[in-house]
This record gives structure tokens, C-alpha cells and sequence, in this order.
């Protein structure tokens, strides 16, 4: 079976380093570009500098050796899959955003080889989720075998972008998309342990942003009626209702909100909360 090209030649790129997070990432992105029908580009980046000649010549010629093995193991599993290589010099995740104009979605690993036990998410992989333009995979662990579901956080009406992305995914690996919305309720300014139920109809607040989330997902349901959808909308904290979602997930999908200033932060707390401690793997897209 063979996978043509897309028409506008945009793929899915994946960062591969021979970590065992790296080939996780790697098989990922094959199913995905192979089920898309679209390029899969794999990248691996080696130092840039510091290197005398023929250490640089050796370090760039096992990461050829790499990343050939790598494309051979995958076009062996996916036939007809366009596969291209690359490998990049300098920093890990600046080489990965270079290439990225080549592709609609970048796949990382949780940690590659540089990466410390005790971190869940390595630097490269928080680096390109916090400044790719196109939506991010993260692959950190596998979801259950049976997952089929996309779970996606819409917090506001901006993140129709993040849930169409989820809702492509669900239709592809022919489950549901469910919507999980969390709302806090109030505290007081001279006791924040307190929270002011009284002060508040919490049913009234709840019917509000279930219409919103409905909403967002107005199109998805009137462009494609069979997905079945589901909506969550609860009183709690969005990044733990959301890892709490992911363990019977396929996916789970989170908006990235780019903050302008000087100082904009990239990766909000839910954002980061997901990354770090969802049972299945995280798509990040950017919501500008």
C-alpha cells in the first residue's frame, strides 16, 4: 500500500536520538503520517561546536548510522511511506523548530540521552512546545492498548483550534472526542482556603460554560455528525480533571496560549501540569 505525498508537502517531523523515548516518538509519528498519507521526516541534531575535526567527523557519522537504521526500521513496518533524514547541527530543539517549516506536527520524546532519570519532561521537549508554531506530540508514554478516545481542554472559545486538532485525531483512530472543561469556584481576599459557593449559582455557571464548550465544538458536530462527542464540564482544577481524563485516552490535547511581553509565559500551569503527568500521549497546539 502506498502513501502518496500531501499536495502542499507538509509532513510530520519526529526528533530521534536512539533514547527508548526517541523510538517511542519515532513509531508515532509513522502511524500517523502513514494513516495522513504525508511525508515523515526524522531529524537528529549533533553538536556544533567545541569538537575538534575528526571527533565532528565521527559524531556526525554515527548519527548518520542512526538515523539510516532508524528510517529503515520504519519504511520495513510502513510500506509505501515517504521517509526523508536529516541530521542537523547545534542545539537539539533549535534544529527541530529550523525543520519545522516542513511540517504541520513535530513528535518529541518525553527524554532523550541528555535528559536526568528523575525528569518526566526533558529541556528539548518543553523548549518546542513552547515555541513551535505548529501543534506538538509528545510522547512520554504509551496509552492503553485499547485507547481510542482523544480527550482535548477547551478553556475558552479561543480553543476551537486545539479541538478540531483532537476531533481529526478521534476520527482517524475511529473513537470519540471528549471535551473536559474545569471551572474553580471563587475564594475569599482575607481567607484564599475559603471558597464562596453561597455567593454564586453554581448551576447557572455550569449551564454557562457548557454552552461555551458546546460552542467551540458546534462545528465538529455540524461537519461530522457520526464522531461521537462528549462534553465534561466540572468544579475543579483544569491540569489535574485533564491527567485524570488521560488514563483511558488515546490522546489528550491542550491549547498553548502565547502571553505577549517581555517576559510572555510560553507554557501555561495546565499546559505544564498535562506534559508532565498525562498517562497517554499530549498534543500541545498553539493558540495565538
Amino acid at each position: 500500500m502506498s502513501y502518496p505525498h500531501s499536495e502542499v508537502g507538509l509532513g510530520v517531523l519526529v526528533g530521534h536520538d536512539g533514547s527508548a523515548a526517541a523510538d517511542h516518538a519515532l513509531h508515532w509519528a509513522a502511524r500517523d503520517a502513514a494513516a495522513r498519507r504525508v511525508p515523515l521526516y526524522i531529524v537528529t541534531a549533533v553538536p556544533g561546536g567545541g569538537l575538534g575535526h575528526q571527533h565532528r567527523v565521527e559524531v556526525r557519522e554515527r548519527a548518520h548510522v542512526l538515523i539510516d537504521t532508524a528510517a529503515a526500521r520504519i519504511r520495513a513496518g510502513f510500506p509505501g511511506l515517504a521517509v526523508e533524514t536529516s541530521v542537523r547541527e547545534g542545539d537539539s530543539a533549535e534544529s527541530l523548530l529550523a525543520a519545522s517549516a516542513r511540517c504541520d506536527t513535530i513528535v518529541v520524546g518525553s527524554r532523550g540521552h541528555g535528559g536526568f532519570t528523575g525528569l518526566l519532561l526533558g529541556s528539548v521537549s518543553l523548549r518546542v512546545c513552547a515555541h513551535s508554531s505548529c501543534p506538538v506530540i509528545v510522547v512520554h508514554t504509551a496509552a492503553a492498548e485499547d485507547a481510542r478516545d482523544v480527550v482535548v481542554g477547551v478553556g475558552g472559545p479561543e480553543d476551537g483550534p486545539a479541538a478540531d486538532f483532537a476531533a481529526d485525531h478521534a476520527r482517524r483512530l475511529g473513537g470519540g472526542l471528549r471535551a473536559v472543561h474545569s471551572w474553580v469556584l471563587p475564594v475569599t481576599g482575607l481567607a484564599p482556603s475559603l471558597v464562596l459557593p453561597s455567593m454564586i449559582d453554581v448551576e447557572a455557571v455550569r449551564t454557562e460554560r457548557t454552552r461555551m464548550v458546546d460552542e467551540v465544538l458546534g462545528r465538529i458536530r455540524s461537519t461530522d455528525p457520526e464522531l461521537p462527542v462528549d462534553t465534561v464540564v466540572m468544579n475543579g482544577t483544569a491540569g489535574r480533571d485533564l491527567v485524570d481524563a488521560s488514563i483511558d485516552g488515546a490522546l489528550v490535547v491542550v491549547a498553548a496560549h502565547r502571553r505577549r511581553g517581555p517576559l510572555p509565559m510560553r507554557l501555561g500551569p495546565t499546559t505544564h501540569a498535562v506534559l508532565h503527568h498525562a498517562r497517554c500521549p499530549v498534543g500541545v497546539v498553539p493558540v495565538h
